[in-house]
């Protein structure tokens, strides 16, 4: 499938930058001709030289919506202000990936997936619903109040939370679409006006899970593979391929792993090898190259040390 037109878009200030570089890494193993296009959003120089050798687009956004207390607001918030305005700062392009700083490409079929779902009017987006999903079966919360029906009753009141915090969250740390998809107008919309009522941290995946539950927004929901979350779940390993997959059969190859939290940036997780044994590591991309390539190395404060350095 072809992806001329495509921009994939990132961001991070100076403290994420070791996760955004690896993102880069990623994305550039599978297609060195790939355009990205990097969100500025306090980057060091000499971060943001490594990145001019090796992206399309390096920008330093201004602020898209006003809201109170922005002048007091960190920068690095933008990243998530900033997204329902990725044409603005990448004007030209036909389709947009964003891929948060805390997520890496495994497999580009996954990318080839969320462009054919977006298609012309469709966002491409991930559920956090997975059969291995742990939060799947946990206790039910008190009166059905999930992370979910919070984050509405945040953003919109009582009501909105009620009616729609029963939906499962979908997770915009991954999506595609269309410079044409009506989604980019409605975002831009509902975030601005969430903002005057408050800055809380999920405030544009919660206003964007309202423009798809509530407006009814054209969706397509792919597969937990292409934006796994292994605090949710760790993956198993293929020695054989040297990929990660699904821990559960057919173990479908993961496309993105997203270490979103904080635990999951820093963890070292035991996986079970589908050839039988375990393998211990962290899901870092630069700390995962040497399990990848059939050396494994010692994750300890040495090779964690290596593996932050630009």
């Amino acid at each position: 499938m072809s992806t001329a037109g495509l921009l994939i878009s990132s961001g991070a200030d100076d403290g994420y930058f070791p996760l955004l570089r690896d993102t880069v890494m990623s994305i550039l193993a599978h297609r060195r001709d790939a355009a990205i296009g990097i969100l500025d959003l306090g980057l060091v120089p000499e971060q943001r030289d490594w990145l001019a050798e090796r992206v399309r687009h390096l920008v330093r956004p201004d602020w898209d919506i006003d809201f109170p207390g922005r002048v007091h607001t960190p920068e690095a918030r933008k990243a998530q202000l900033s997204r329902p305005f990725l044409r603005r700062h990448f004007p030209g392009y036909e389709t947009y990936l964003w891929v948060d700083a805390d997520a890496w490409l495994q497999d580009w079929r996954a990318v080839e997936l969320y462009i054919a779902a977006a298609g012309r009017d469709k966002i491409a987006i991930t559920p956090e619903i997975d059969r291995a999903y742990k939060r799947h079966y946990k206790r039910p919360k008190l009166f059905g109040r999930t992370l979910s029906w919070k984050c509405y009753r945040e953003a919109f009141g009582w009501r909105t939370a009620e009616r729609l915090g029963r939906n499962p969250i979908v997770n915009c740390g991954v999506f595609a679409l269309h410079r044409d998809a009506p989604h980019w107008e409605a975002w831009a919309r509902v975030i601005g006006q969430v903002a005057q009522r408050t800055r809380f941290f999920y405030i544009e995946q919660t206003a964007l899970n309202y423009v798809i539950f509530a407006e009814h927004l054209p969706v397509n929901f792919l597969p937990a593979y292409c934006n796994w979350m292994p605090g949710d779940a760790a993956p198993a390993f293929d020695g054989a391929r040297g990929l990660f997959v699904e821990p559960y059969a057919p173990h479908e190859v993961i496309g993105v792993m997203h270490l979103a939290g904080e635990a999951a940036k820093s963890h070292t997780f035991r996986l079970r090898r589908l050839d039988g044994g375990e393998v211990v590591t962290s899901l870092r991309y630069s700390e995962t190259r040497a399990l990848v390539s059939g050396h494994p190395q010692p994750l300890g404060s040495e090779a964690r040390a290596v593996g932050e350095r630009f």
